[in-house]
């Protein structure tokens, strides 16, 4: 019989051999950078690794560590925005017909609302707004009740309203 560690390792290859595209597509969605995407999905299976005992069965497994992943690059946005390095506006991509200010403007705004949320509005608000899941498919991503993601998405709505309103008012 193989030492726990071997079949471990080897559970996480398999892991990382089915759903490693799947992931790292995931952490280049939220990070929007290839380099960070890679290192994202290096440590979200490293914490699969240390934390594969708990691991559900193969039909759980995905949402499992979708939701590992999604804490993860949630945590780097975070940290990355405290850390607030300038962007040059010359390398924020501009959607076609856009005049670059209003662009910059949205994404501002996008990123304010995504960081003044609380950490667990933060996930359910990305994956229903930025990734277009379904209710039930965030409650399953994030294993919460759909009840509990309409009411976080509701709190988080209501939360955007009250500082887009509170800034509009700053602005006149």
């Amino acid at each position: 019989m193989p030492p726990a560690g071997v079949d471990q390792s080897g559970r996480v290859s398999a892991l990382y051999r089915k759903y490693g595209p799947a992931i790292f597509s995931r952490c280049r969605r939220l990070l929007k950078d290839d380099a960070l995407a890679e290192d994202a999905t290096q440590e979200v299976f490293v914490r699969v690794l240390n934390h594969i005992e708990s691991a559900p069965d193969d039909a759980a497994a995905l949402a499992w560590i979708y939701r590992i992943s999604t804490n993860y690059c949630l945590n780097q946005i975070r940290d990355r925005s405290r850390q607030a390095e300038p962007t040059a506006p010359e390398e924020l991509p501009e959607a076609p017909g856009e005049h670059p200010e209003t662009g910059m403007m949205d994404r501002n705004l996008a990123m304010q609302l995504i960081d003044r949320a609380p950490e667990k509005l933060r996930a359910a608000a990305l994956l229903y707004y930025v990734d277009g899941l379904e209710q039930e498919q965030v409650a399953q991503t994030l294993g919460i009740s759909r009840r509990t993601v309409i009411n976080r998405l509701q709190e988080f709505a209501e939360r955007s309203r009250k500082f887009v309103t509170r800034e509009g008012e700053d602005a006149s």
